[in-house]
C-alpha cells in the first residue's frame, strides 16, 4: 500500500511540476504582457489595475456561467420538482390510506434524492463559475509584477487592520460588479407572478 501511495504521489508531483505549473507560468506571463504591462505603461494606479483584473475576472465568471448553463439547469430542476410536488396532490384520490402513504413516502424519497443531486450539482457548478476564477486570478496576482503587500496603511483602529491589501480590493470589486450585474439584470427582466 505504501508503495502504491508513493507511486501515485510521484505521478501527481511530476504531472504538476512538468505540465500544470509550466502552463500556468506561461499563461501568467502572457496575462502580464497583455494586461498589467500596458496598464503600467499608462501609469494607471495599482488599485485601478487590480480593479481592472477583478472586472475581467467577473466577466470571465459570467461567461463560464453561460457556458455551464447554470440557469437552464436550475429551470429544468424547478420544472421537474413542481411536477413531482403536483403528483403528491394526486395522492388524495387514492382511497386506501396504506397505499396512499406508501406512494407518498416513495415520492418524498424521490424528491429528496433529486434535490440532493441538484444541490451537489449546483455547488459544483457555482464552484467552477465563481470560486475557480477567483482562486486562479488571486494566484496570478500574487505572482504578477503588482505589489502583493499592503497598498496603503490605515490609521490605527480597533479591528487591528493595518492596511488595505490587493486581495481585498480584488474581492470587493469582483463582488461589487457581480452584484451590480445581477441587480441590473433583475430590473430588466419582466416580473412574472
Amino acid at each position: 500500500m505504501e508503495l502504491f501511495l508513493k507511486t501515485i504521489s510521484e505521478l501527481l508531483d511530476s504531472l504538476y511540476f512538468e505540465i500544470i505549473s509550466p502552463v500556468f507560468v506561461v499563461l501568467g506571463r502572457g496575462l502580464d504582457l497583455l494586461l498589467i504591462q500596458p496598464l503600467q505603461l499608462l501609469q494607471v494606479p495599482v488599485i485601478l489595475q487590480i480593479m481592472c483584473v477583478a472586472m475581467l475576472t467577473t466577466l470571465f465568471s459570467l461567461t463560464l456561467r453561460r457556458l455551464v448553463k447554470v440557469e437552464e439547469k436550475d429551470a429544468v430542476f424547478k420544472t421537474a420538482f413542481a411536477r413531482k410536488k403536483a403528483a403528491q396532490d394526486d395522492l388524495k384520490l387514492i382511497s386506501d390510506w396504506r397505499s396512499r402513504e406508501t406512494f407518498a413516502k416513495t415520492i418524498d424519497q424521490d424528491i429528496d434524492q433529486d434535490f440532493n443531486s441538484y444541490l451537489a450539482g449546483r455547488f459544483a457548478r457555482h464552484g467552477i463559475v465563481y470560486l475557480l476564477p477567483i482562486f486562479l486570478s488571486l494566484f496570478w496576482l500574487e505572482n504578477s509584477p503588482l505589489p502583493s503587500g499592503i497598498l496603503f496603511y490605515l490609521p490605527e483602529n480597533r479591528f487591528g487592520m493595518e492596511g488595505i491589501y490587493p486581495q481585498f480590493i480584488f474581492l470587493m470589486t469582483y463582488c461589487g460588479v457581480l452584484f451590480t450585474f445581477f441587480r441590473l439584470r433583475r430590473k430588466k427582466l419582466p416580473v412574472s407572478g
